[in-house]
């Protein structure tokens, strides 16, 4: 704590320089933040790991609040993410920490330009899954956030709100991680709402996408450019089957969640991500349309070069 008080009172005496001088200034913070974060990863006992993510969340918070903090691209951060809007209009940091019982505990902040204020306003994220009832279709502001980490961020428009489609994941407990496609959208008074109706043609009606997988998978969800095909609505008399065309497209893709085993019912602890079998959103009008089976290739992936196998013949002894 006293290391904190030392930085703080240390940024507090540098502040009106900072506005005068480069952005380079901000890389002492970015790196001071990065050890810190480095002493809570490795940090054994839970309870100096928790106090040592409260200076850290303090302190970001103090670096935040300074003038030009928006502009510093936090470029080099370990530990902790920073994902940037690419119209500037927020930042959003996000971390996680790790219980004692395996559980994860995921924190943030949303930096955002307000307008009316004519400046940066900071609005704190705090881990609020196990409160939520419905976290499916739940809709609220920054007090009630679904954690996460995130590492992609999308840009949609419906008319006149834009949404910010978030791709995450949440290491969750001891069993089960999940990845996480949120949706993030700012009210009037600019202040962050998480979750929105706009997922169409999916099973279930929801605000956000949970997929909750075994500890011991890892499964691939991410934003791409993708080769699927499409129905032409016409049938082949010569294969006797609907014909097919190849459409490329950004997505939304991620792997098809089945049973470990046909045997075991459709627990999560039991449920892995298949690669050969691929799900996604294709975005229109503003919604993200659901896919429920894609036969995709990433056509800017470099294939290998094909290699001729010598055969092996068979030589009776």
């Amino acid at each position: 704590m006293k290391k904190l008080l030392f930085h703080i009172m240390l940024i507090i005496l540098c502040l009106p320089a900072f506005g005068q001088k480069k952005q380079s200034e901000f890389r002492f913070w970015e790196d001071s933040l990065v050890i810190l974060r480095d002493k809570v990863m490795n940090e054994q006992d839970e309870t100096t790991r928790l106090e040592l993510n409260e200076e850290f969340m303090t302190l970001l918070e103090t670096v935040l609040q300074m003038p030009r903090s928006f502009e510093h691209p936090w470029d080099s951060v370990r530990n902790f993410a920073v994902l940037a809007s690419p119209d500037n209009v927020f930042k959003i940091f996000t971390w996680y920490v790790v219980k004692r019982d395996y559980t994860v505990e995921n924190f943030g902040f949303v930096q955002v330009y307000n307008e009316n204020r004519k400046k940066y306003v900071l609005f704190p994220l705090y881990d609020k899954r196990g409160t939520i009832d419905y976290p499916k279709t739940q809709v609220g502001n920054h007090n009630r956030w679904y954690g996460a980490v995130y590492y992609r961020l999308i840009t949609t428009k419906e008319k006149n709100i834009t949404y910010y489609t978030l791709l995450g994941l949440n290491g969750n407990n001891l069993f089960t991680n999940q990845k996480i496609i949120e949706i993030l959208h700012f009210n009037k008074e600019m202040v962050p709402v998480f979750g929105a109706r706009i997922f169409k043609n999916y099973p279930e009606k929801v605000s956000r996408v949970i997929l909750e997988y075994s500890k011991n998978a890892s499964l691939h969800l991410n934003y791409e450019e993708q080769e699927y095909l499409v129905s032409t609505g016409k049938y082949n008399p010569k294969t006797k089957q609907m014909d097919y065309r190849r459409v490329t497209s950004p997505m939304i893709i991620f792997d098809e969640l089945i049973p470990v085993d046909e045997n075991v019912p459709a627990i999560t602890a039991y449920m892995v991500p298949e690669s050969s079998l691929n799900q996604g959103f294709i975005e229109e009008n503003g919604h993200w349309v659901f896919l429920k089976r894609v036969y995709g290739s990433n056509p800017d992936k470099v294939k290998p070069d094909h290699q001729i196998k010598q055969r092996e013949i068979y030589k009776p002894q």
